[in-house]
């Protein structure tokens, strides 16, 4: 069992520090996001713990005869050479950091949510080439963004040969209108102040709806006076927090998703914040945090504004063997 801490962090019932989770597949589109998990965890002091979901299927002839274990042990030490390119990865990012890594069993959605549980952070890699619309295409990635009770950063893939686009200049935090986005918000410091670069905090609204049957709208003054205000009130406590952290606030006339994205380009991380509405309707993200998520080519941060509730998901998932938990070389 574990709780948040200060700005988001976790730390799980005995004390010890819950780790950054990166989950991996053989389609290599968690390079990226390996080597980000791997910074991440350096920066928090915490470990990394990278996992594989593995689900191998028997092929059976035509009466219905499954074939010898020798499909099983291929698929299975290919899962194995996943792993074990993932920690030699990380270990070339952050060589001093504890690494292990873990083939599980169990459904995906299943073991992905498992592992957010009791995850300070949980990392996905994206095959998008820009934005994250294969996210929203793959269902079990959206639904793990939906159900986890803890943030969940999405990282879009990097070329090979090219830097990160990502390499830090800001962090960047959409604030909404009431205080769902306060876990966001508080993410979003920690991560500036673990960086050492400013925070930019967006609010964006659109024109009010008629005031009266002649259709006439609030002043444009008057609604960019209660953004501003709305801004202050999200930001105030977290700046009594982290005093360090240089603010910029960005209160715009506009569409949230847009703007944010908008404000997103070179961000190292952007965050959003996301509701947990009930089980049918945690299925399906916000719109702003889906929109975010589908137009954005940095690493988006969603975080809960509080835990769902009992889950549907029975299949958890288990842990089948632990064949790369060492701490790394120092």
């Amino acid at each position: 069992m574990s709780g948040p801490g200060p700005g988001g962090a976790r730390t799980p019932r005995g004390g010890a520090r819950a780790p950054v989770v990166v989950g991996v597949d053989a389609a290599g589109s968690a390079d990226a996001a390996v080597e980000w998990a791997a910074a991440e965890s350096a920066a928090r002091g915490c470990p990394l713990r990278i996992v594989h979901v593995f689900r191998p299927t028997l092929p059976a002839d035509p009466y219905g005869v499954v074939a010898p274990m020798d499909a099983y042990l291929t698929a299975h030490a290919a899962a194995d050479a996943v792993l074990a390119e993932s920690v030699g990865r990380a270990r070339t990012v952050a060589s001093d950091i504890e690494v292990s890594a873990h083939l599980l069993g169990g459904t995906t959605l299943g073991a992905l949510l498992a592992e957010a549980a009791r995850a300070c952070l949980l990392v996905l890699g994206s095959r998008g080439l820009c934005g994250l619309r294969a996210l929203l295409a793959r269902s079990v990635s959206a639904q793990v963004v939906a159900h986890a009770s803890g943030p969940v950063v999405v990282i879009p893939p990097v070329p090979e040969g090219e830097p990160p686009p990502w390499s830090p200049p800001r962090v960047v935090v959409g604030v909404g209108p009431d205080r769902s986005c306060d876990r966001a918000v508080g993410f979003a410091f920690r991560a500036a102040r673990q960086r050492g670069i400013p925070l930019v905090a967006v609010h964006a609204w659109t024109p009010d709806a008629p005031a009266d049957l002649e259709a006439v709208h609030a002043p444009a003054s008057v609604a960019e006076v209660v953004g501003r205000r709305t801004l202050e009130r999200a930001l105030e406590p977290w700046r009594a927090s982290f005093p360090d952290v240089e603010v910029v606030t960005a209160p715009v006339r506009g569409e949230p998703a847009r703007v944010v994205a908008a404000e997103s380009r070179g961000a190292a991380v952007v965050v959003v914040g996301s509701r947990h509405r009930g089980q049918v309707r945690a299925a399906v993200l916000g719109s702003v945090s889906r929109s975010v998520l589908q137009h954005c080519c940095s690493p988006v941060a969603v975080v809960a504004h509080a835990a769902p509730g009992p889950s549907r998901v029975r299949d958890v998932g288990g842990v089948l063997r632990v064949p790369f938990g060492r701490r790394a070389p120092r």
